[in-house]
Protein backbone atom coordinates (compact mmCIF):
# COMPACT_ATOMS: atom_id res chain seq x y z
CA UNK A 1 0.00 0.00 0.00
CA UNK A 2 3.04 2.17 0.83
CA UNK A 3 4.41 1.54 -2.75
CA UNK A 4 1.09 3.05 -4.27
CA UNK A 5 1.07 6.08 -2.20
CA UNK A 6 4.80 6.58 -3.30
CA UNK A 7 3.93 6.39 -6.65
CA UNK A 8 1.38 8.71 -6.35
CA UNK A 9 3.63 11.57 -4.69
CA UNK A 10 6.29 11.64 -7.43
CA UNK A 11 3.36 11.48 -10.17
CA UNK A 12 1.96 14.72 -8.20
CA UNK A 13 5.19 16.04 -7.80
CA UNK A 14 6.49 15.22 -11.46
CA UNK A 15 2.87 17.13 -12.46
CA UNK A 16 3.76 20.12 -10.58
CA UNK A 17 6.81 20.30 -11.65
CA UNK A 18 6.28 20.75 -15.08
CA UNK A 19 3.29 22.98 -14.57
CA UNK A 20 5.56 25.09 -12.73
CA UNK A 21 8.09 25.14 -15.81
CA UNK A 22 5.45 26.22 -18.44
CA UNK A 23 3.67 28.49 -16.94
CA UNK A 24 6.80 29.79 -14.48
CA UNK A 25 10.33 31.96 -15.01
CA UNK A 26 11.55 31.53 -18.97
CA UNK A 27 15.30 31.71 -19.00
CA UNK A 28 16.79 33.34 -22.03
CA UNK A 29 20.18 33.56 -22.38
CA UNK A 30 21.77 35.18 -25.74
CA UNK A 31 25.05 36.58 -27.32
CA UNK A 32 25.06 38.08 -31.04
CA UNK A 33 25.22 34.70 -32.14
CA UNK A 34 21.21 34.69 -31.13
CA UNK A 35 19.42 33.12 -28.28
CA UNK A 36 20.84 29.65 -26.49
CA UNK A 37 17.48 28.18 -26.92
CA UNK A 38 14.14 28.83 -28.64
CA UNK A 39 11.61 29.99 -25.85
CA UNK A 40 8.48 30.72 -26.55
CA UNK A 41 7.37 34.38 -26.65
CA UNK A 42 10.91 35.45 -27.40
CA UNK A 43 12.77 36.15 -30.78
CA UNK A 44 16.00 37.30 -32.34
CA UNK A 45 16.64 38.76 -35.84
CA UNK A 46 19.20 41.31 -36.78
CA UNK A 47 20.71 41.55 -33.20
CA UNK A 48 17.22 42.24 -31.98
CA UNK A 49 15.68 40.50 -28.84
CA UNK A 50 11.99 40.66 -28.85
CA UNK A 51 9.91 39.50 -25.81
CA UNK A 52 6.25 39.31 -27.04
CA UNK A 53 4.30 37.82 -24.57
CA UNK A 54 3.33 38.38 -21.05
CA UNK A 55 5.58 36.60 -18.19
CA UNK A 56 8.31 36.31 -16.43
CA UNK A 57 12.16 36.45 -18.21
CA UNK A 58 15.54 35.85 -16.78
CA UNK A 59 17.57 37.31 -18.72
CA UNK A 60 21.89 37.11 -19.29
CA UNK A 61 23.79 37.20 -22.41
CA UNK A 62 26.23 40.37 -24.34
CA UNK A 63 25.10 42.18 -27.25
CA UNK A 64 28.67 44.56 -28.81
CA UNK A 65 26.10 46.05 -31.14
CA UNK A 66 21.67 44.97 -30.22
CA UNK A 67 18.67 45.96 -28.40
CA UNK A 68 16.33 44.54 -26.68
CA UNK A 69 12.50 45.25 -27.57
CA UNK A 70 9.44 44.75 -25.02
CA UNK A 71 6.54 44.39 -27.81
CA UNK A 72 3.43 42.81 -26.45
CA UNK A 73 0.23 43.50 -27.74
CA UNK A 74 -1.41 40.95 -24.89
CA UNK A 75 -2.46 42.60 -21.59
CA UNK A 76 -0.08 41.38 -18.84
CA UNK A 77 2.81 41.94 -16.45
CA UNK A 78 5.96 41.57 -18.06
CA UNK A 79 8.87 41.25 -15.27
CA UNK A 80 12.39 41.21 -16.71
CA UNK A 81 15.43 39.83 -14.31
CA UNK A 82 18.18 41.11 -15.61
CA UNK A 83 20.96 38.06 -14.05
CA UNK A 84 24.47 39.82 -15.98
CA UNK A 85 23.62 41.14 -19.21
CA UNK A 86 25.82 43.90 -21.30
CA UNK A 87 23.72 45.00 -24.32
CA UNK A 88 25.81 48.26 -26.42
CA UNK A 89 23.75 49.66 -29.15
CA UNK A 90 25.34 51.97 -32.16
CA UNK A 91 21.75 53.86 -31.77
CA UNK A 92 19.79 55.44 -28.82
CA UNK A 93 17.80 52.73 -26.92
CA UNK A 94 19.50 49.68 -25.80
CA UNK A 95 16.39 48.65 -24.11
CA UNK A 96 13.15 49.81 -25.92
CA UNK A 97 9.56 48.76 -24.13
CA UNK A 98 6.87 49.71 -25.84
CA UNK A 99 3.17 50.16 -24.78
CA UNK A 100 2.71 47.04 -22.30
CA UNK A 101 -0.17 47.08 -19.80
CA UNK A 102 -0.17 47.03 -16.94
CA UNK A 103 3.42 47.88 -16.86
CA UNK A 104 6.86 46.15 -17.58
CA UNK A 105 9.53 45.55 -14.26
CA UNK A 106 13.14 45.60 -14.77
CA UNK A 107 14.71 43.47 -11.84
CA UNK A 108 18.49 43.51 -10.89
CA UNK A 109 19.04 39.86 -9.65
CA UNK A 110 21.15 40.10 -6.28
CA UNK A 111 25.10 40.29 -6.89
CA UNK A 112 24.82 41.15 -10.56
CA UNK A 113 25.96 43.48 -12.94
CA UNK A 114 24.11 44.24 -15.51
CA UNK A 115 25.71 47.03 -18.40
CA UNK A 116 23.77 49.35 -21.15
CA UNK A 117 24.82 51.64 -23.76
CA UNK A 118 24.76 53.46 -27.06
CA UNK A 119 27.19 55.06 -28.98
CA UNK A 120 27.54 58.34 -30.73
CA UNK A 121 26.15 57.73 -34.25
CA UNK A 122 22.72 58.65 -33.47
CA UNK A 123 21.96 61.83 -31.67
CA UNK A 124 18.51 62.37 -31.11
CA UNK A 125 16.77 65.76 -31.31
CA UNK A 126 14.82 67.19 -28.52
CA UNK A 127 11.54 65.71 -29.52
CA UNK A 128 12.73 63.26 -30.70
CA UNK A 129 11.86 59.46 -30.20
CA UNK A 130 13.75 57.21 -28.91
CA UNK A 131 15.84 59.58 -27.00
CA UNK A 132 17.73 57.11 -24.06
CA UNK A 133 19.72 54.00 -23.28
CA UNK A 134 16.21 52.32 -21.33
CA UNK A 135 13.45 53.59 -23.40
CA UNK A 136 9.84 52.96 -22.25
CA UNK A 137 6.35 54.20 -23.73
CA UNK A 138 4.66 51.81 -20.43
CA UNK A 139 4.90 52.42 -16.64
CA UNK A 140 8.27 51.42 -15.88
CA UNK A 141 9.37 49.87 -12.44
CA UNK A 142 12.81 48.66 -11.68
CA UNK A 143 13.59 47.01 -8.33
CA UNK A 144 15.87 44.34 -6.96
CA UNK A 145 19.59 44.73 -5.01
CA UNK A 146 22.13 44.06 -8.07
CA UNK A 147 23.52 46.72 -10.49
CA UNK A 148 22.80 48.67 -13.27
CA UNK A 149 25.63 50.88 -15.07
CA UNK A 150 23.86 53.31 -17.92
CA UNK A 151 25.98 54.73 -20.03
CA UNK A 152 24.45 57.89 -22.44
CA UNK A 153 26.99 58.79 -24.93
CA UNK A 154 24.09 60.55 -27.00
CA UNK A 155 20.19 61.17 -25.22
CA UNK A 156 19.28 60.68 -22.02
CA UNK A 157 19.64 57.68 -19.53
CA UNK A 158 15.89 56.17 -18.38
CA UNK A 159 12.72 57.46 -20.13
CA UNK A 160 9.46 56.57 -19.15
CA UNK A 161 6.56 58.62 -21.25
CA UNK A 162 4.33 57.43 -18.13
CA UNK A 163 5.22 56.60 -14.85
CA UNK A 164 8.77 55.75 -13.53
CA UNK A 165 9.49 53.84 -10.01
CA UNK A 166 12.67 53.01 -8.78
CA UNK A 167 12.37 50.65 -6.01
CA UNK A 168 16.16 49.34 -5.42
CA UNK A 169 19.03 48.37 -6.86
CA UNK A 170 22.63 49.93 -7.31
CA UNK A 171 22.03 52.45 -10.71
CA UNK A 172 24.95 54.35 -12.00
CA UNK A 173 23.76 56.54 -15.36
CA UNK A 174 26.09 58.79 -16.84
CA UNK A 175 23.93 60.91 -19.59
CA UNK A 176 24.81 63.74 -22.16
CA UNK A 177 21.34 64.97 -21.28
CA UNK A 178 19.21 63.94 -18.79
CA UNK A 179 19.64 61.23 -16.04
CA UNK A 180 16.36 60.24 -15.33
CA UNK A 181 12.89 61.26 -17.08
CA UNK A 182 9.45 60.43 -16.24
CA UNK A 183 6.26 62.22 -18.12
CA UNK A 184 3.87 61.14 -15.84
CA UNK A 185 6.12 61.07 -12.63
CA UNK A 186 9.53 59.99 -10.97
CA UNK A 187 9.21 57.97 -7.70
CA UNK A 188 11.97 56.68 -5.62
CA UNK A 189 11.51 54.71 -2.87
CA UNK A 190 14.64 52.43 -2.00
CA UNK A 191 18.29 52.21 -4.08
CA UNK A 192 21.92 53.62 -4.41
CA UNK A 193 21.75 56.33 -7.75
CA UNK A 194 24.46 58.18 -8.85
CA UNK A 195 24.02 60.72 -11.47
CA UNK A 196 26.19 62.32 -13.88
CA UNK A 197 24.15 64.03 -16.42
CA UNK A 198 25.06 67.51 -18.92
CA UNK A 199 21.61 68.77 -18.21
CA UNK A 200 18.84 67.86 -15.83
CA UNK A 201 19.81 65.10 -13.53
CA UNK A 202 15.70 63.93 -12.57
CA UNK A 203 12.82 65.12 -14.30
CA UNK A 204 8.77 64.98 -14.76
CA UNK A 205 7.53 66.39 -17.72
CA UNK A 206 3.50 66.47 -17.96
CA UNK A 207 1.88 69.71 -17.83
CA UNK A 208 -1.63 68.60 -18.98
CA UNK A 209 -2.44 66.82 -15.91
CA UNK A 210 -2.56 68.58 -12.50
CA UNK A 211 -1.89 65.47 -10.50
CA UNK A 212 0.96 64.27 -13.15
CA UNK A 213 4.30 65.87 -13.60
CA UNK A 214 6.05 65.14 -10.07
CA UNK A 215 8.93 63.81 -8.18
CA UNK A 216 8.61 61.91 -4.85
CA UNK A 217 12.35 60.54 -3.37
CA UNK A 218 10.78 58.81 -0.10
CA UNK A 219 13.59 56.70 0.35
CA UNK A 220 17.16 55.51 -1.11
CA UNK A 221 20.61 57.74 -1.72
CA UNK A 222 20.18 59.92 -4.87
CA UNK A 223 23.67 61.76 -5.52
CA UNK A 224 23.51 64.01 -8.77
CA UNK A 225 26.17 65.70 -10.27
CA UNK A 226 24.76 67.74 -13.48
CA UNK A 227 25.00 70.62 -15.70
CA UNK A 228 21.42 72.16 -15.61
CA UNK A 229 18.94 71.51 -12.61
CA UNK A 230 19.16 68.39 -10.37
CA UNK A 231 15.09 68.09 -10.48
CA UNK A 232 12.94 69.51 -12.62
CA UNK A 233 9.36 69.34 -12.01
CA UNK A 234 6.36 70.92 -12.97
CA UNK A 235 3.87 70.16 -10.39
CA UNK A 236 5.53 68.93 -6.88
CA UNK A 237 9.01 67.65 -5.71
CA UNK A 238 8.61 65.78 -2.47
CA UNK A 239 11.93 64.57 -0.82
CA UNK A 240 11.75 62.45 2.44
CA UNK A 241 13.49 59.81 4.40
CA UNK A 242 16.27 59.96 1.71
CA UNK A 243 19.91 60.47 1.75
CA UNK A 244 20.45 63.05 -1.26
CA UNK A 245 23.61 65.15 -2.90
CA UNK A 246 23.44 67.75 -5.42
CA UNK A 247 26.79 68.64 -7.12
CA UNK A 248 27.23 70.56 -11.01
CA UNK A 249 28.91 68.95 -13.74
CA UNK A 250 31.94 71.35 -13.82
CA UNK A 251 33.10 69.50 -17.49
CA UNK A 252 29.90 71.29 -19.27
Amino acid sequence: MKKWWVILLIVFLLTAISAFADDGLKVVHFSDAGLEKDIEGVSFANGVITISAPGEYMLSGELSNGQLVVDCTEEGKITLYLNGLNIHTDGVAAIMIGECKPKVVLSLVDQTENIVSNGDLADPKEDEEPDSVIFSRSDLVIDGSGSLTITATCGNGIVSKDELEIRGGKITIKAKRHGIKGKDSVEIYDGEISITAGRDGIKSTNKKDPDRGYIAIRGGTVNICCGDEPVQFITDCTIENAKISFAMNKEE
